[in-house]
């Protein structure tokens, strides 16, 4: 908390004041101290201010907005900070060194653009559930200028709970926002899709760095429960399958970033990618032919064979 904060963390609020000083106190309680905190708020009219009001630390504004991705955009612009950090109120962190982490390795590593680990669900009541994408814990995914293979093939997007990212590269994927247009997609998806095809480089940590609170007033379930998010996943599928076409057909080169946007000297792999590409498609139809074909003891061990093998 100091005039030239290292990281800025962005977050947005909308009638959350029952969880506000949950989501504070575990940032307070980072051992990393240099940092800014900035809440968006859209205009609450239950206790979320007053919470706030009480750590004057904080840097704040309070509007109406069209949602977080609103407020997320409105933070990026008031950041000091050279790393940038999303956290919703009601979210928060688990992990007390996880700034640090971030910290140590973006200063350390010039090529790296964004760290990222592993989030928890939390339920309305506090109560701790799943944590998503545990099999990173015994087959974590591929780093750094190896990631993009693993993200065409599984369309896999960095969740933004926990990730720390560049300011600079922030600003150059995060899309912007127009409140008055109809959204034809996700302010965060598309911050993957263009982070991934521009080519900077992710860090994977093997850590559960926050919590994510599933909560009725949560902007997230409104879209799940509208269909909203579904038809924003699938435009982003598709933009993906696009981008690899393009690959494919040579139409386009994929080339890596380094940290601060200059681009390195070499770039995607194009024949490892389609004997990639090969592999999976043989892979599919072979799954297919097993699950149709063959006994369910049988189809076990042919599952077990494939990820063995293939």
């Amino acid at each position: 908390m100091q005039d030239k904060p290292k990281i800025s963390i962005i977050s947005p609020s909308k009638n959350t004041g029952r969880f506000a000083k949950e989501t504070i106190e575990s940032i307070l309680a980072q051992t990393y101290t240099n940092w800014e905190h900035i809440v968006v708020d859209g205009g609450s009219t239950d206790k979320t201010l007053g919470v706030i009001r009480q750590y004057p630390h904080i840097r704040w504004i309070s509007e109406e907005d069209s949602g977080p991705d609103e407020a997320f955009g409105k933070g990026l612009a008031m950041v000091k900070g050279e790393y940038v950090m999303f956290c919703g109120i009601s979210d928060g962190y688990l992990d007390r060194n996880w700034f640090k982490r971030c910290v140590d390795i973006l200063d350390n590593h010039s090529e790296i653009a964004l760290v990222w680990g592993l989030p928890q669900y939390m339920s309305e009541d506090g109560t701790l559930g799943r944590i998503a994408y545990d099999y990173f814990f015994y087959d974590p995914p591929p780093q750094g200028k190896d990631f993009i293979y693993y993200w065409l093939k599984t369309y896999f997007h960095l969740t933004e709970g926990n990730f720390c990212v560049r300011e600079s590269v922030m600003k150059d994927c995060f899309p912007l926002i127009d409140p008055k247009r109809v959204r034809e997609e996700n302010e965060f998806l598309s911050f993957n899709y263009k982070f991934n095809t521009l080519g900077y480089l992710p860090y994977f940590m093997s850590v559960v760095a926050n919590y994510g609170r599933i909560h009725r007033d949560a902007g997230g379930q409104r879209q799940l429960a509208s269909g909203q998010m579904q038809m924003w996943v699938e435009r982003y599928h598709n933009d993906i399958e696009k981008y690899k076409k393009q690959l494919i057909k040579g139409e386009i080169k994929h080339y890596y970033r380094d940290g601060f946007g200059n681009v390195l000297p070499d770039g995607l792999d194009r024949r490892r990618y389609l004997n990639q590409a090969r592999i999976q498609k043989f892979k599919r139809i072979m799954i297919y032919l097993i699950r149709h074909l063959l006994p369910y003891r049988l189809i076990q061990n042919m599952k077990k064979i494939l990820r063995t093998y293939v």
